[in-house]
């Protein structure tokens, strides 16, 4: 059952707790961690963070994406207690980390010089309303690191794999984890993103310079975004 405005925080509160994500960013399979590892170096890389730079990640989790860098003033923001409370064990103080919605951030207008956005549309009720926040709280000559899954190609890829006999490329027997059988991380999700949808919420406020397609061109199982303003 997906949430309303007024259960949203308790239901997310809930798949935080449930869903470690160091679990998912360290995947027994090797295929699934390249996928994944990619994405996070095409990010950094379309970031272009300098040594100066203020850097927002909005939806930071558990601080897998703010570990990997290494330059610029960090802060992170996430709705979830405990997602904050993950990435304060694993970033120490090299981030400032704030609990709060992507929506309607504390921050000054025109603040940040980069602001990173991964895999985090899917899961929030309203991903326009972050677009929004994200161009008030960037600064004119700033820079967006956004991306979003392919669910299309991937509910196709997770059917396939479950019904010709690959189930342990998703679950392999050593690894006790379970995402192919309790469809882990999907219930999590409220919408089912494709590159015509992200290009759509975006046309209104920011223009698109370069588009990823992780890991291939031809596979597109994550597309990366590098957004400025008009």
């Amino acid at each position: 059952m997906k949430p309303d405005k007024e259960s949203f925080y308790r239901w997310n509160e809930e798949h935080a707790i449930k869903h470690d994500l160091d679990k998912f960013y360290n995947h027994p399979n090797r295929l699934f961690r390249f996928i994944e590892n990619k994405r996070i170096s095409v990010l950094i890389d379309y970031a272009g963070i300098n040594e100066s730079d203020s850097v927002l990640e909005v939806g930071c989790g558990a601080g897998n994406i703010l570990e990997r860098i290494k330059k610029g003033k960090l802060t992170g923001i996430d709705i979830s207690k405990t997602q904050i409370e993950r990435a304060g064990k694993k970033l120490k103080n090299r981030a400032e980390l704030i609990q709060s919605p992507g929506e309607k951030t504390q921050f000054a207008d025109k603040h940040f010089d980069v602001i990173i956005c991964t895999e985090v549309f899917e899961h929030v009720l309203d991903p326009v309303e972050i677009l929004k926040e994200m161009k008030r709280i960037l600064k004119d000559s700033g820079t967006i690191s956004l991306s979003v899954p392919n669910e299309k190609l991937i509910i196709f890829t997770k059917w396939f794999l479950l019904n010709f006999g690959f189930r342990r490329v998703l679950e392999p027997k050593e690894s006790q984890w379970d995402l192919a059988s309790k469809n882990n991380l999907d219930e999590w999700h409220i919408h089912n993103y494709s590159l015509k949808l992200i290009k759509l919420q975006v046309k209104d406020y920011f223009k698109i310079y370069k588009i990823a397609r992780i890991p291939f061109f031809f596979i597109p199982f994550r597309y990366v975004l590098k957004l400025k303003k008009y």
